[in-house]
Formats: structure tokens, C-alpha cells, sequence
């Protein structure tokens, strides 16, 4: 009788594991590094130059996964910073030349919504590729310059980008590298590209 008890008790945390491992639905949070290059023509001056510059965001994402198939929405706090730099001459008469320097710097909540592929699929492991789009919604913005009226500061309330990317499970955790792209301007003249590592656990 003990034997028969203890053996329904195993069977029984056997299968609430397993349930619990093969659960369709993740919940993870996740952190990393952004790093944003400018887009901009700048009312199609000559000598700019757009410089990528570093940021970082944390969020948290569900995962629904459906067989090799899964659709990850994320909720993540972002700040970025980038750079735009022109050369000009002094004067037309004159072969001297000076730069000025601008640098814009938002910080945003982001929601993407992500369709995904396990391209390969272990118990322990996984490799994945994924894309999809991205809502932007701004919280706080700064324009510094060397040079006053160097770039249009007036930044829109919500912007969609859209984002493709790998990543791979190794048991609980996740490891994501991906390019986002601009889709709509974030001031006038001026989008944003973006090139995002994150590192993540699963809580479950």
C-alpha cells in the first residue's frame, strides 16, 4: 500500500513538472544594450555624418509558443542616444572649415509584437529567428548642439518601428540580438536605427 502511495505521488509530481515545462505560455523579463544610429538628411545639407552611440532597456515579454511557431509581445522601457555631426566651411571665401555636433536623446516605452520561428528546438536549447512591429511611445526627449537650430526638437508622441532578429534558450535563459528600423520619423527629418543585444530570463 505505501508503495502503491508513494508511486501515484511521483507520478503525479512527474506530470505537474512536465505541465509545468511544456506550459504553452512564458513570462520572462530582459535587459540589454541599444545602440541607435541617426537617419536624417538634415534639409539635405552636405558633410553629415550620423554617429551610433549606446543606450539600454529593460522590459519583460510573454511568450505564447505554439509548436515551432511562437508570438512574443514585450513591454520595455528604452533609452537612446545618438549623433549627428556636419562639416561646413566658415565662410565661402575662405578654405576653413568647423563641425558642429548634435546630440538627440529619448527615452520611450516600446511595445513590439513578434512573431517566431524555433529553427531549432531541444529540450534545453533553442535557436529562433523572429520580426515584427513596434509602437514607440515617447516619455522624455533632449536636443544639445553646438550650433542653435541645428536639428528640429519638436519630437512625435509615438512612433512605429518595425524589428528582425535571432535568438537563442538555454534553459531558462535568452540571448536576442536584433536590428530595429525606423519606420516614422521621430522629429522632423530624423528617424532612428537601432541594433538591440538583450539578455533574459524565463520565470516560467
Amino acid at each position: 500500500m505505501k508503495k502503491l502511495i508513494l508511486s501515484a505521488v511521483i507520478c503525479l509530481f512527474s506530470t505537474a513538472l512536465f505541465a509545468q515545462l511544456s506550459s504553452p505560455i512564458s513570462l520572462g523579463v530582459h535587459a540589454g544594450l541599444v545602440s541607435t544610429k541617426a537617419d536624417t538628411d538634415m534639409g539635405g545639407l552636405s558633410g553629415i555624418k550620423e554617429k551610433a552611440d549606446n543606450g539600454m532597456m529593460i522590459g519583460a515579454f510573454l511568450r505564447v509558443n505554439l509548436n515551432k511557431w511562437y508570438l512574443q509581445p514585450e513591454l520595455n522601457y528604452v533609452s537612446r542616444k545618438t549623433k549627428v555631426e556636419q562639416n561646413f566651411n566658415f565662410d565661402e571665401l575662405s578654405s576653413a572649415t568647423g563641425k558642429f555636433t548634435t546630440t538627440v536623446k529619448t527615452k520611450s516605452i516600446d511595445v513590439p509584437i513578434l512573431l517566431g520561428y524555433k529553427i531549432v528546438k531541444l529540450p534545453a536549447f533553442k535557436l529562433r529567428a523572429f520580426a515584427g512591429p513596434v509602437a514607440s511611445f515617447k516619455i522624455d526627449d533632449s536636443v544639445k548642439s553646438t550650433v542653435d537650430g541645428a536639428i528640429e526638437s519638436d519630437f512625435k508622441g509615438a512612433v512605429w518601428n518595425g524589428k528582425f532578429g535571432a535568438g537563442i534558450d538555454v534553459w531558462k535563459l535568452t540571448l536576442d540580438v536584433d536590428y530595429e528600423v525606423g519606420f516614422s520619423d521621430v522629429a522632423d527629418q530624423l528617424k532612428q536605427n537601432m541594433v538591440n543585444v538583450t539578455l533574459g530570463f524565463k520565470l516560467f
